[in-house]
């Protein structure tokens, strides 16, 4: 019996419109660390620079870098009831559910904070839902949900808005599909050659099941 082809989904910036959220607090936090508050002009900057860079960028002394990114997971995870679905794109999931893909959707946040959104958000098209322990770890997580459902990589599509994203589908054999609206640019993605690149949601139900056909 072959096996049902599935769709993995990043939450973050491709699922959930979190980006502006998330600079949000950083610039909140700014007065307590001593950096640079992000503007939309700085933000177009330091998107796609690595994160030491980009800590240079807006003068964010790196020895502190740690904590902060502990504080900002902290506080973010309280914030997560209030973020908006990404325009368009749980329509363009629920018709690619209907055509018969299974759905997967990883995150860094915890999952009982991922439940409660896709409750609070009336989304119910995902078959399994995994929350990590940190931003580190995304590889092992995919490698972690293709053991637990058998799943066949060659009928496997990862959904991301970032690098790492694009990295972490590589290092599981995966085919990767990036996405433009979320934190790093497209001329970046690009550089790291995933199978595609969409603009749009749309795309969605043209580009996933070619690769997962």
């Amino acid at each position: 019996m072959r096996v049902k082809p599935t769709l993995i989904c990043d939450f973050d910036g491709t699922v959930a419109d979190s980006i502006a959220m998330i600079l949000e607090l950083i610039n909140q936090l700014a007065p307590r660390y001593g950096y640079r508050t992000i503007s939309p002009e700085l933000f177009e900057q330091v998107r796609d620079l690595p994160l030491p860079k980009a800590c240079r960028a807006v003068k964010f002394p790196l020895h502190k870098l740690g904590h902060a990114i502990a504080v900002v997971l902290h506080e973010y995870r309280k914030m997560i009831p209030d973020l908006e679905p990404c325009p368009d794109v749980v329509p363009m999931l629920e018709k690619l559910k209907g055509q018969g893909i299974s759905l997967g959707l990883i995150s860094s946040n915890h999952t009982e904070n991922l439940l409660a959104w896709l409750e609070h958000n009336q989304i119910g098209c995902f078959d399994w839902v995994e929350g990590t322990s940190g931003i580190l770890r995304k590889h092992r997580s995919i490698r972690a949900r293709i053991r637990a459902h058998n799943l066949d990589r060659e009928r496997v599509v990862y959904l991301g808005d970032e690098v790492r994203d694009i990295k972490a589908a590589r290092r599981n054999r995966l085919k990767i599909v990036s996405v433009s609206w979320g934190l790093h640019s497209k001329s970046n993605l690009l550089k790291h050659n995933p199978d595609r690149v969409v603009n749009k949601p749309h795309e969605l139900m043209e580009i996933i099941p070619e690769l997962i056909s």
